[in-house]
C-alpha cells in the first residue's frame, strides 16, 4: 500500500508529487516537447540533406556541363565543316563544268582551224595552177604546154600543180615525164638550181622536207659514189647536198631529191631510195 502511494504520489516519468491527473498532464507536455523537439531535429536534417545533395549534384554536374558544352562546341565546328565541304564540292562541281566547256571550245577551235588550214592548202595550190598558167600563157608566148613553168630556155612540169596527193618512185615518175614528152630535169647551173628550190618552196604540203621532195635526173646506179645526170653529165658539185648526205642509206638510196632547205638554200638534195620512196616529181624540156 505504501509503494503504491509513493508511485501514485512520485509518478513514474515526470517530478515527484502531484495527482495522478497532474503527472498525466506533465508528461503529455514532456511528450509534446520532445515531439517538437525531434519534429525541429528532423526539418534541421532535411535541410541539411538537402543543401548537401544539391552541393553534390552541383559538383558531379560540373564536368558533364562542361563537357556538353564541348559537345555543343564540336558540333557547331561540325555544322561549319559541313557547310565549307558542301561550298567546296559546289566550286569543284563549278571548276569541272568550265573546265570540260573550255574543252569543248578548244576542240571547236581546233575544228575550224583544221578548215582553214585546208582552205589555206586548197588556195595554195589553186595559187600555183593560176601561177603556172599566167607563166605558160603570158611567158611562153606558147612554147610549154598548158600548165607548165618555163626557166630561160626550159619549160618544168611539177606534179604537186596536178595533184598535190599522187605521188610516184623515181623509176614511175620518169616514165611520166617521158609520157609527156619530156625527162627528168636536170640541173645544169645555180640559177636554175635556185629557180627549183625556190618552186618547191612554194609547193610544200608540211614542214618535213623528207617526205616534200621532188624526184630530179640524177642517180649513182651504175656506180655508186658517182652521180650523173640523165644527160650523161657527172654531177661534181658537192655544196648543194644536205649535211650527211647522200649516204646510201641501207645500200638502197641511188636516186637524187631536190627539196627547199630554210636553213642553207645551197643544201637542197638527198638521195632517196628509187623504188621505195613515194615522192614528187619534175620533168623539164628543153626548147634551145
Amino acid at each position: 500500500m505504501e509503494r503504491q502511494q509513493n508511485f501514485y504520489r512520485n509518478g513514474p516519468l515526470c517530478g515527484q508529487g502531484g495527482s495522478v491527473f497532474g503527472n498525466y498532464k506533465v508528461n503529455i507536455v514532456c511528450l509534446g516537447l520532445l515531439n517538437a523537439v525531434l519534429f525541429i531535429s528532423a526539418v534541421v536534417l532535411g535541410v541539411k540533406c538537402a543543401q548537401v545533395k544539391q552541393a553534390s549534384l552541383e559538383v558531379s554536374h560540373s564536368p558533364a556541363s562542361e563537357v556538353i558544352s564541348e559537345v555543343a562546341f564540336l558540333r557547331s565546328n561540325h555544322s561549319d565543316v559541313i557547310e565549307a565541304e558542301k561550298q567546296a564540292m559546289r566550286a569543284l562541281a563549278n571548276a569541272i563544268k568550265n573546265h570540260t566547256q573550255l574543252k569543248e571550245q578548244i576542240e571547236q577551235q581546233k575544228i575550224i582551224n583544221d578548215g582553214y588550214q585546208k582552205q589555206v592548202e586548197a588556195l595554195q595550190v589553186e595559187k600555183t595552177h593560176l601561177q603556172a598558167n599566167i607563166s605558160a600563157l603570158g611567158s611562153t608566148c606558147g612554147r610549154c604546154p598548158l600548165g607548165w613553168l618555163i626557166f630561160n630556155s626550159s619549160c618544168y612540169f611539177f606534179s604537186y600543180t596536178e595533184s598535190t596527193t599522187v605521188k610516184k618512185n623515181w623509176h614511175k615518175s620518169r616514165e611520166d615525164c617521158i609520157k609527156r614528152g619530156a625527162d627528168l630535169v636536170v640541173i645544169d647551173n645555180q640559177q636554175e638550181q635556185e629557180f627549183i628550190s625556190h618552186t618547191i618552196n612554194d609547193m610544200r604540203s608540211g614542214r618535213d622536207v623528207w617526205a616534200s621532195g621532188f624526184w630530179i635526173g640524177l642517180t649513182d646506179k651504175e656506180t655508186e659514189g658517182t652521180w650523173v645526170w640523165l644527160n650523161n653529165v657527172t654531177e661534181v658539185e658537192p655544196r648543194y647536198w644536205m649535211d650527211g648526205e647522200p649516204n646510201d642509206w641501207n645500200t638502197g638510196e641511188d636516186c637524187g631529191v631536190a627539196i627547199y632547205s630554210d636553213e642553207n638554200p645551197w643544201k637542197t638534195r638527198y638521195d632517196g631510195d628509187c623504188r621505195q620512196s613515194q615522192l614528187q616529181w619534175i620533168c623539164e624540156i628543153n626548147q634551145s
